[in-house]
């Protein structure tokens, strides 16, 4: 086992709390995988201890840590990366995102998807390489792999909510095009999170867009996405 990643399980299985029962399985996350019972905070703390030790972790090391942990038996591991991809930016925009989509395929349910897309790259990250990243996520949302599917509507949560980019706008409408008519809440749910936080830099655009496909969307996204409008409330 690479030797960082040995350190940070160590680590993970001397937090767990109670009499140390790693039977339970998280299926509230949407997976089936070992679960260690630790809380986000804990989890990120693990981390965040880790980095302050090794703040000369060198690119190379990144990578082959993010990949033990992408590998890792438990939900724990699985979600470490998020915080090494977010401390450690300068190494996250050097990343080839033919390993970002090979290590989605590493994740399963909705909390290990988030945990990898949800404010980790942000719109500068995208704009830098609009080619690459619409490419990414195009191949994402018609991947085969649920999962995938969900991430590719996840990673532009943060973006479109940064930028009034008409590029990302015109994107995240292509794709929930193309996802809409899945009945999977792992995708009704985040095609509505996406139509949401569009409307801080985009609402005209996404009013006349649910407008006019009302009786396609999801029943979940047209719903909390009027509510926002009207309220502005989640």
């Amino acid at each position: 086992m690479n030797p960082h990643h040995q350190a940070i399980l160590r680590q993970i299985r001397s937090a767990i709390p109670g009499r140390g029962d790693v039977t339970q399985r998280p299926e509230h996350l949407g997976t089936k995988r070992l679960w260690y019972g630790l809380k986000n905070e804990q989890s990120r703390a693990i981390i965040l201890d880790f980095i302050a030790a090794h703040k000369d972790l060198s690119y190379e090391d990144w990578l082959v840590l993010i990949d033990a942990l992408y590998h890792g038996e438990s939900y724990e591991e699985r979600c470490a990366p998020r915080t090494l991809f977010r401390k450690f930016p300068r190494y996250r925009r050097q990343l080839p995102l033919s390993q970002l989509a090979a290590w989605l395929g590493c994740l399963n349910g909705w909390a290990e998807v988030d945990s990898a897309c949800q404010t980790v790259f942000s719109d500068k990250d995208l704009l830098a390489d609009w080619s690459g990243w619409s490419a990414l996520l195009d191949s994402l949302a018609g991947d085969a792999n649920v999962n995938k599917r969900r991430a590719a509507l996840v990673l532009l949560t943060a973006p479109i909510s940064q930028t009034d980019d008409a590029r990302i706008l015109h994107l995240s409408l292509e794709l929930i095009d193309r996802l809409k008519s899945e009945k999977d809440g792992r995708i009704t749910k985040a095609i509505s999170w996406l139509l949401r936080k569009g409307i801080k830099q985009h609402r005209e655009a996404i009013a006349a867009y649910i407008d006019a496909n009302a009786t396609d969307l999801p029943a979940i996204a047209l719903r909390e996405t009027r509510r926002k409008l009207a309220t502005g409330k989640k």
